[in-house]
């Protein structure tokens, strides 16, 4: 892989300030002409370069705090404001259509963010972007305004017991944007509980079973870098020995993913050299390349398949499609177990 264009902390963060005033002016319906694609590529290029400088020019905790002021900011200045004059059916219909707008804005901010959701969020131990997002929503407005809103549901309720007329689909959409933010952050918070484990419970074992059925031991914490194992492990008690059959993955294949995890720990502040070692690591054969790419989309490793992918459009770039077709026939001789 090509080293990353160096970027100083100011320079990078004044960029993409720039690009998040243009953002919410556009939200905001202020004549700002759109994004290109351009800019889009050259957003993300500059995230990703702040993300990969070797420490400690590494920028990621950065930047993740600073998505996370701005999903503060437009709340406290485009959604508080405008419910906290507003009472009963009002308030919850203003509920409603701030958070769909907040939703808009947050879903096109991450586009910006993403390449810290690869490597950087697991490093980091913090929820990920849409978790902050749902967070930062939760305790900004509910925690403020929870009983204005759950007194405007239960007026509602108690006019429609009375036999007034209550449009069902607002009174639904309402209940479910409640019930979501609150399941959603019971979730966050069990993740957070099991992501700061103590040092103790992350060294408890987990078995990875292979398809040719060999027995890989590893820690709880290092398996948590699998968004699948991670939803196993969610009905295992934690610090429990327990079993995991990853049956699609052959032990060869296996041993590659765990020596990545173990590497891409996340209980590891910062790896000297990663981007040294991540280069001998995905110099392998056209086939290894390509199986790592699938396994790492199975097991749900971003930042493995981001690596793999990245290493795979630097073979193709450039080449016809006929070129094209003799190295993807690589996978020919592949069965259909992984």
């Amino acid at each position: 892989m090509s080293s990353p264009t160096f970027i100083t902390l100011e320079e990078g963060c004044d960029y993409l300030q720039k690009g998040i005033t243009k953002l919410l002016n556009i939200l905001e319906g202020f004549p700002e002409p759109n994004f290109t694609p351009e800019h889009h590529i050259l957003l993300y290029t500059t995230v990703y370069n702040m993300c990969y400088q070797r420490a400690p020019q590494d920028y990621a905790r950065k930047l993740y705090d600073m998505y996370k002021e701005t999903c503060a900011e437009y709340i406290i200045s485009k959604v508080l404001p405008f419910m906290r004059e507003k009472k009963d059916d009002l308030l919850l219909r203003e509920l409603l259509r701030r958070w769909s707008n907040y939703i808009a804005m947050t879903k096109r901010l991450s586009k910006f963010f993403c390449p810290l959701e690869k490597r950087d969020i697991p490093r980091l131990k913090v929820p990920s972007l849409e978790e902050t997002s749902f967070l930062s929503f939760y305790h900004l407005v509910y925690e403020e305004m929870n009983k204005e809103i759950m007194d405007a549901v239960f007026a509602m309720v108690d006019r429609e017991r009375a036999g007034e007329h209550v449009d069902q689909t607002f009174a639904l959409n309402t209940l479910d944007l409640y019930l979501e933010l609150k399941e959603c952050t019971r979730k966050i918070k069990e993740k957070e509980e099991k992501m700061n484990c103590s040092p103790d419970v992350l060294s408890k074992k987990i078995n990875l079973v292979s398809s040719d059925g060999i027995v890989f031991e590893v820690d709880f914490g290092l398996a948590l870098m699998s968004k699948r194992f991670e939803e196993t492990i969610e009905t295992i008690p934690v610090g429990d020995v327990d079993t995991i059959s990853v049956h699609e993955v052959s032990s060869k294949m296996l041993r590659k993913v765990v020596e990545y995890c173990k590497k891409h720990n996340i209980r590891q502040k910062y790896v000297n050299n990663l981007e040294d070692w991540e280069a001998k690591f995905i110099d392998v054969d056209t086939k290894t390349l390509l199986d790592l790419q699938t396994y790492a989309s199975y097991l749900k490793i971003d930042s493995l398949q981001m690596l793999a992918w990245d290493k795979e459009y630097g073979l193709i770039k450039g080449m016809t499609r006929e070129e094209m077709t003799e190295f993807y026939a690589a996978q020919d001789d592949s069965n259909s177990s992984y």
